[in-house]
């Protein structure tokens, strides 16, 4: 395949072809340009590098911000250079700004498809039958085989969580690149395991609940009972735990209410509108 097949100057005459009916088939990159830019010129020549060592795996689709303002317009951009990645005919993701090409690779790796994605499949499958040690098995192999496939580990720490596994996927989450360290699913698994660690030894859900119903001014047992309710997954209990803690006593545990509604939302990706909700409610009672 020449590269003419997977790198095109886009248009608003052949957009409709060039990005959207060819994202049906692999992620398209497009990328938002201009002749004047000086970070466009030193990302430019590293997106044609991965387009051609590639092969195909995606399209790179380019547009002259100054030639195409309707375009840029439509996509809302704003500065370039900017890039986005279009997949079914969907927004998928993107960035701006003149990363560098290990960024940029990582960037692509979590997008296009790798044949041990197959496996994953299959262990996803092995997982909906009940086989959960069996489908846990295939994607260890799997990891092991395509190391550089960045959706097998975050499978395999779901699939370890849910097994109750969590010195395994302790040491799945240290082995991550450094990379993937910040991205927000592992910063949000971090956040369960810091839940997990504080739930330790504290007395079990109904335990609290009855010493809440005894003394409602019992704070440590209103904490501790948030915290339960984190690791059971039932994050609008716990947090409204943490408001009721936060507004009869705002000073316990050196204000532990509020950090730990910030370490929930953390948990949540900060974004959402539950996050939106209680973020809401926790300003309402500090301010």
């Amino acid at each position: 395949m020449s590269n003419e097949t997977y790198i095109v100057d886009v248009t608003e005459q052949n957009f409709n072809e060039a990005v959207m009916q060819a994202s049906q088939r692999v992620p398209v990159l497009v990328d938002f340009w201009a002749p004047w830019c000086q970070p466009c010129k030193s990302l430019m020549p590293v997106l044609t590098k991965l387009a051609d060592e590639y092969g195909g795996k995606f399209i790179l689709a380019k547009v002259n911000i100054d030639e195409q303002q309707n375009l840029a317009q439509h996509f809302g951009v704003r500065s370039v250079p900017t890039v986005k990645l279009v997949r079914n005919a969907q927004l998928a993701d993107e960035f701006m700004g003149a990363l560098p090409e290990n960024e940029v690779r990582a960037f692509l790796d979590k997008h296009i498809p790798r044949e041990s994605d197959a496996a994953s499949q299959e262990a996803m499958a092995l997982f909906q039958a009940g086989q959960v040690d069996e489908a846990i098995t295939r994607l260890n192999q799997a990891w092991q085989d395509d190391p550089q496939n960045p959706r097998l580990p975050m499978q395999l720490l779901d699939l370890l969580v849910h097994a109750g596994r969590l010195d395994e996927a302790r040491q799945v989450l240290a082995a991550l690149p450094a990379e993937q360290q910040d991205s927000d699913v592992v910063v949000s698994m971090k956040a369960r395991f810091a839940f997990m660690d504080k739930a330790e030894g504290l007395p079990d859900i109904p335990t609290l609940q009855q010493r809440l119903a005894d003394n409602d001014d019992d704070s440590e047992a209103r904490y501790q009972l948030a915290i339960q309710l984190v690791v059971a997954g039932k994050l609008e209990a716990a947090m409204d735990q943490l408001l009721m803690l936060l507004k009869k006593d705002r000073q316990y545990g050196e204000d532990a209410a509020r950090k730990t509604l910030i370490q929930i939302f953390e948990m949540l990706g900060n974004q959402g509108e539950l996050v939106q909700r209680y973020r809401s409610k926790m300003s309402m009672l500090l301010y």
